[in-house]
């Protein structure tokens, strides 16, 4: 166990419980396929958690989800919260390398997995030291050695389970890459996820009243939105991907009151069926995982009116450093000063940020560039097993962020630029050295580094920079193919180029800087 620092006495099973409780017959979720209400919610989740502690999960014990977003990814992941255990996320449009790196990494009491992944997943899991309890979602018939988990929730208590949970103990763990090596296990406490669901009630304004629309894997922000929202009492439709026409068609038919969308779908819309369909009932479109062109937000601006809410957060601060709110964006309207569309608005409610010089960790004044510390009682609790990585990262209660940026004097945080090595593309964090990686197993590939170029649809696009091994010759659709064996479609290239030689610093590093010039300098940020 990763020790806590934070016991401020809240724990996810009272509070969700406790939730609940209060609406049983309103509706709570919704898909293609169905809904569930409030009750059917409770009493499924928690059968399921009263079946995995039946299997002897214990607490903090870790159960992974490579689940869409369908109605059962959400039982799942509360019956996971209610049984004392922690949530281990795993996006199911990853590559099967990356799955069986998770998996091995964070070794999982149990695997969750539905049918789109399932033969994929059965291997992995054979595969491993300590092979988990293993369920299946959609399959009465599951592989040997697989359970249904329609049969574990019908023959299992739908009461709430009885557990003892402590504020500190580890209550979710999700991956993040990094930018070199592996990608890392971050941890949560108890106390920080409880408190991290009710800063984003008080932040983003989820009420009772509410109806959501969830497009994006709920394996990430989302699913902390989804389930902020179910605290307050609303309803939230599930989409298992995004459809400009379906999402339009989705809000007229739900009046769908809030949403989430990463730059890339706002785009889609802006430039597609928005414009013939009836979206009136939105009243709140939060945006983030990704910076936003200043010019397209405008432009949704003029066009859905102040109704739209920017968050800046990464996977140890999730979500909520920052926010740009309606009335941020409602001033814009009034006063016409565009400026206010390039920030990422002001601390959140229980965050801290300062801006510091990276080498000395002197704090900066207002609008001068630095990297951006963040403190909040929702940070993580350290990357699991790797002590020091998390003392790199966390010091005296303060994330470094590895983002650049600089503060005005009423506040506003302005991000300039990443002193880490990761591309944001459509709201997915690619980091280059996986890619790099793969690439650099091909025959013909003797050097590559991959960067984020500008890109209008995706605020940036993976591109990468190869040489190719003496003797050989680089054949740029053959290289993307080879890519596309190896990795999950929105980590693959969108375009390569071909160089003698890769430019290097005096150290005889790989220049990045100097590569990101030929394709920035005509920008006036290193984000997009």
């Amino acid at each position: 166990m990763i020790s806590g620092t934070r016991t401020n006495g809240q724990t996810l099973p009272s509070l969700l419980t406790a939730a609940f409780s209060r609406r049983p017959e309103r509706i709570a979720l919704r898909d293609e396929t169905g809904s569930l209400t409030y009750g059917e919610l409770d009493r499924r989740s928690n059968a399921l958690a009263n079946a995995l502690l039946e299997f002897g999960l214990e607490p903090e014990g870790r159960v992974a989800t490579i689940l869409p977003n369908r109605l059962e990814a959400p039982v799942v992941d509360i019956a996971t919260y209610k049984a004392g255990a922690a949530r281990l996320p795993i996006n199911p449009e990853l590559s099967t390398t990356a799955i069986e790196y998770i998996l091995s990494d964070a070794e999982p009491a149990v695997v969750v997995c539905d049918s789109a992944r399932l033969d994929d997943v059965a291997d992995l899991v054979d595969g491993l030291p300590m092979r988990p309890e293993c369920v299946a979602v959609e399959s009465a018939d599951p592989p040997a050695g697989w359970r249904s988990a329609a049969r574990l929730e019908d023959g299992a208590a739908a009461d709430s389970p009885s557990v003892s949970v402590e504020p500190d103990a580890i209550a979710g763990h999700f991956y993040t890459g990094g930018t070199t090596g592996d990608p890392k296990g971050v941890c949560y406490t108890q106390s920080c996820l409880t408190t991290n669901l009710l800063a984003h009630h008080a932040d983003l304004g989820f009420s009772s009243t509410d109806t959501g629309l969830v497009a994006t894997p709920i394996s990430h922000s989302a699913g902390t939105f989804l389930l902020s929202a179910l605290l307050a009492g609303g309803t939230v439709v599930l989409r298992r991907g995004f459809d400009e026409t379906d999402f339009c068609t989705a809000v007229e038919t739900h009046g769908v009151t809030w949403t989430f969308l990463v730059p890339t779908m706002l785009y889609r819309l802006l430039d597609g069926p928005l414009a013939v369909h009836d979206v009136s009932s939105l009243e709140n479109v939060i945006y983030g995982a990704a910076p936003i062109r200043p010019d397209r937000l405008r432009e949704a601006l003029d066009r859905l009116g102040p109704v739209l809410t920017q968050f800046y957060g990464q996977t140890e601060v999730p979500n909520l450093i920052t926010t740009l709110d309606r009335r941020d964006h409602a001033r814009v309207l009034e006063d016409g000063d565009d400026r206010l569309l390039r920030s990422a608005g002001q601390p959140c409610l229980l965050s801290e940020v300062k801006v510091v010089d990276p080498d000395t960790g002197e704090e900066r004044g207002p609008d001068e560039p630095g990297e951006l510390l963040v403190r909040a009682p929702y940070t993580f609790d350290g990357y699991f097993g790797l002590p020091e990585a998390t003392d790199e990262t966390l010091v005296d209660g303060w994330v470094r962020t590895g983002d650049v940026g600089r503060v005005d004097d009423e506040g506003y945080l302005y991000l300039l630029d990443r002193r880490n090595d990761v591309v944001v593309t459509g709201g997915m964090n690619v980091y280059t050295s996986e890619v790099e990686r793969a690439l650099g197993e091909h025959r013909a590939v003797g050097d590559v580094a991959v960067i984020g170029v500008p890109d209008e649809e995706w605020g940036e696009a993976v591109h990468a920079v190869v040489v190719p091994t003496e003797g050989q010759e680089i054949d740029v659709d053959d290289l993307l193919g080879f890519a596309g064996e190896r990795l999950a479609g929105y980590k693959r290239p969108k375009s390569v180029d071909v160089f003698d030689a890769l430019p290097t610093t005096p150290y005889g590093k790989i220049d990045r800087e100097a590569l990101r010039d030929r394709y920035w300098s005509d920008e006036d940020r290193r984000i997009n």
